[in-house]
């Protein structure tokens, strides 16, 4: 039976989230500290192999040095966090993985330090396959002595050059990380219609790729993702519909700064029409699946 663990058992770290990319990060965590996890789906919490699973977010909270947060969206944040916050022992350290919102990240980081709670936002670059080989990207912003805690837990975790700090704002990680998003999202869509031109017009794909990927139109999507696109692979690790709720925060961000985004805003609408025609299956480049079936069917028409 899952139970907190009696007065004066030491401190653990807690991971809350123990979904695709949650529970391999446990279980890195889990081969350097004690660990213990909880997951809304109690079945899935309780089958990651040398992790303690807790009951509710509040008891592994109270029982955490680290709090390790590695949720869906803000949404999700938002609802474990007005649960585990409360529960968080004074000086504990909220480690916050999840690409989320700046506001709603901001307004939980001023709860915690009312709490005497140190907070570093640290969103994830990477796939499910990068953080089982402890190969991930992290964004990192806080007060400098509490970045200083978060490193020696996020090490076992990232790639060798994969900690990159981002501002001394907890939110300066989730603006980061989101534009980074926004742009990759952009570029792969500009990719595909690029790579769907030269094919109507009679050249190979794959030729025109490595032309383009050694040019001065190369980007990250070009040269580490294209490939699997030109495969058939959309890249099923993440939701459409998550996706769309990143760029719909970009495009907030966006007129929060003040600034014209007519280039990312129109990413976020086709990525929109996407997700109407789909709806929310795993793949971040079904986007481009639907470049790809519309431009089939023009040239069956023009053809027929």
């Amino acid at each position: 039976m899952d139970e907190a663990p009696p007065t004066g058992s030491p401190l653990i770290i807690g991971v809350i989230g123990l979904g695709r990319m949650g529970a391999p990060v446990a279980r890195a965590l889990a081969a350097e500290f004690a660990v213990g996890g909880f997951d809304i789906d109690h079945a899935r919490g309780a089958s990651v192999p040398g992790i303690r699973s807790f009951g509710t977010a509040r008891d592994l909270a109270a029982a955490s040095e680290v709090l390790v947060t590695v949720l869906p969206g803000p949404a999700e944040l938002r609802e474990v966090m007005s649960e585990a916050l409360p529960a968080l022992p004074a000086g504990a350290l909220w480690l916050d993985l999840t690409s989320g919102d700046p506001l709603v990240t901001r307004a939980l980081a001023a709860q915690a330090h009312d709490g005497s709670i140190d907070v570093v936002s640290a969103p994830m670059g990477g796939s499910v396959a990068e953080a089982e080989r402890a190969a991930l990207i992290f964004y990192l912003s806080g007060a400098e002595s509490a970045v200083e805690r978060a490193v020696s837990v996020l090490r076992p975790l990232s790639r060798p050059d994969g900690l990159r700090r981002a501002g001394s704002r907890p939110e300066d990680a989730q603006i980061a990380k989101l534009l980074a998003n926004g742009l990759w999202f952009a570029h792969a869509l500009a990719a595909a219609e690029a790579l769907l031109i030269g094919q109507g017009l009679g050249m190979q794909p794959s030729d025109l790729h490595r032309l383009l990927r050694d040019s001065a139109g190369g980007s990250r999507f070009l040269d580490d993702h294209a490939e699997r696109l030109l495969e058939g692979d959309y890249l099923t690790t993440f939701g459409l519909d998550r996706v769309v709720d990143e760029l719909d925060t970009v495009a907030a961000m966006g007129r929060a700064a003040g600034t014209p985004t007519p280039v990312l805003d129109a990413s976020g609408a086709a990525h929109r029409a996407a997700l109407e025609r789909y709806g929310p299956e795993l793949g971040e480049l079904l986007a481009a699946r639907m470049l790809e079936e519309d431009a089939g069917r023009t040239l069956r028409r023009e053809q027929g």
